[in-house]
């Protein structure tokens, strides 16, 4: 039987959230400020401690692992690894969202609570250290596309010379968790340090307290990264493990009553007042599949050479910093833009608005690669006859124009001038240009997936996306995404009728609304 999807499928409209158990939070209700911070810590500090070690990985079986492909992995918010359970947890380690040094590397209770605990890639762990969060300024000191390290932006990090910047689709959840901490844990010794670490807070009185910046910050990503199923299931599994729940994922102002504009203002908890996105009905509500906000369009990374054609639009970006390609050129370089963020590294959730419209002139691996500030404009395309100097011309027939693309499976891509040098990024000193030396950043091309409309209006999905005998139907044009952010079904020029496990999937068209659906 043919079930056409209903308003039960719609983003705004589907929820999965496990409510609280009926009374959880009546402690709370008509406090505000510091009397509301109390009450919430008097309800949720009495758990059950588990040991730190195996019994933490044990834990993440039913708080971070989810399914790629049909292979059970770790959910690692600080990589786009995708490490299955079963093989242990290889190069991974327990990574606490709060550093422990924090409390002069104690293990005491903040030391093994699950609600700032995490599996993490072991690189990208040491790499961030113990840094405060916050906003890299320029070119990142180091970034696997997720985990963003370097100086902060101006008015961030508390004096600290480095800080840690979390993926966009992560900063929300990162914020709910410092929330938690600085709520429980408010009484216990935290260290004062001269360096680093307590960039975010002040413990000069009898609890500690973030401090300015740092809490307007963390308000703002709980805001502009909204509670998604991720952290309402995790939640769920932490309060099977520990018995307690972090109230920032149930109660998304919650924090507003405490620290915001709302701290003079009773709190009054109403469950119906709380959908997964209150302030963002569009926005799917799994933070893994972010609207697109700059150069319009869906954007999916290109890996293999076969893929591109003539007739396609890309943008590009480095491999590594994901500093995205402008079609500006100073003196014998190009000029790079803002970060290029991606979700699950391979579909783009963020094109800059300066990025290049790139197009392509040629066949088979030999193209000239045109730039244009915006689509439509008439490309200047990339030539080089030498290392280290790039010039533009109007013809993709001009000497040096002519540049041979070959992409690996994982994406990154060398494009090359001849004797003049692969075309790469230089992240020290930002910059496109051609290189003889190896060393620097290889590049990566991200193609839009075209969209379909009749008579300029966009059809409406619900009407040409349904479940059949197992199979996901979607119209042409039409991409499935997993709720990692991974692409299930590409596009294609016809409609698809798609075999998928049982689960929760997005269906996407570039220019239109995502569409959730369970089969």
């Amino acid at each position: 039987m043919r079930q056409y999807l209903s308003a039960l499928f719609l983003v705004p409209a589907f929820s999965l959230t496990a409510a609280p158990p009926q009374g959880y939070y009546d402690s709370l209700e008509g406090k505000s400020g510091a009397a509301l911070k109390a009450a919430v810590k008097s309800k949720v500090r009495s758990h059950k401690t588990i040991s730190y070690g195996d019994d933490t990985w044990d834990a993440f079986r039913q708080t971070d692992v989810r399914e790629v492909n049909g292979k059970l992995c770790w959910w690692d918010m600080y990589s786009s690894n995708n490490v299955p359970v079963s093989s242990g947890h290889p190069g991974m380690n327990i990574e606490h969202s709060v550093a422990n040094s924090c409390w002069g590397g104690s293990k005491n209770d903040a030391y093994k609570d699950l609600c700032h605990l995490n599996p993490s890639d072991a690189t990208a762990n040491n790499r961030k250290s113990n840094y405060p969060l916050g906003i890299v300024a320029g070119t990142p000191t180091w970034t696997n596309g997720v985990t963003i390290v370097g100086k902060p932006a101006s008015g961030y990090g508390g004096g600290a010379g480095h800080v840690y910047e979390p993926h966009d689709m992560y900063k929300g959840d990162f914020a709910r968790a410092y929330f938690y901490m600085f709520t429980v844990y408010d009484d216990i010794s935290w260290g004062s340090y001269s360096d680093k670490r307590d960039g975010m807070y002040d413990c000069s009185g009898s609890t500690v307290e973030f401090k300015p910046w740092a809490v307007e910050m963390l308000l703002q990503w709980n805001t502009a990264d909204p509670v998604g199923q991720k952290e309402n299931d995790r939640n769920d599994g932490i309060y099977d493990v520990q018995r307690n729940r972090n109230p920032f994922i149930d109660i998304p102002d919650l924090a507003e009553y405490i620290w915001g504009d709302k701290k003079n203002t009773p709190f009054h908890y109403d469950p119906s007042n709380y959908p997964e996105n209150p302030d963002n009905p569009d926005k799917p509500d799994d933070p893994d599949v972010p609207p697109t906000p700059g150069i319009p369009g869906t954007w999916e990374l290109v890996r293999s050479s076969d893929w591109l054609t003539a007739t396609d639009v890309y943008i590009i970006s480095s491999s590594k910093s994901m500093a995205g390609l402008s079609p500006e050129l100073s003196g014998k370089f190009l000029t790079p833009t803002e970060r290029v963020v991606v979700a699950d590294g391979d579909v783009v959730s963020a094109a800059p608005s300066g990025a290049a419209i790139v197009t392509l002139a040629g066949s088979g691996r030999s193209y000239a690669i045109g730039l244009s500030a915006k689509e439509g404009s008439t490309p200047m395309y990339i030539c080089s006859t030498l290392s280290k100097t790039i010039t533009l011309d109007a013809s993709p027939n001009a000497e040096g124009a002519s540049a041979t693309i070959s992409i690996s499976s994982d994406g990154d891509a060398t494009v090359s001038y001849g004797s003049a040098g692969n075309l790469c990024y230089n992240a020290s000193s930002p910059r496109f240009t051609t290189y003889t030396s190896s060393g620097q950043e290889p590049l990566r091309f991200y193609r839009r997936v075209k969209g379909s409309s009749v008579d300029g209006v966009e059809i409406d999905l619900r009407r040409q996306v349904w479940v059949e005998g197992g199979m996901l139907h979607i119209p042409a044009s039409a991409s499935i995404y997993d709720l990692t952010g991974r692409c299930i079904a590409s596009p294609a020029s016809v409609a698809q009728a798609i075999s998928l496990p049982g689960g929760i999937y997005v269906v996407v068209r570039p220019g239109g609304r995502p569409l959730k659906v369970a089969l």
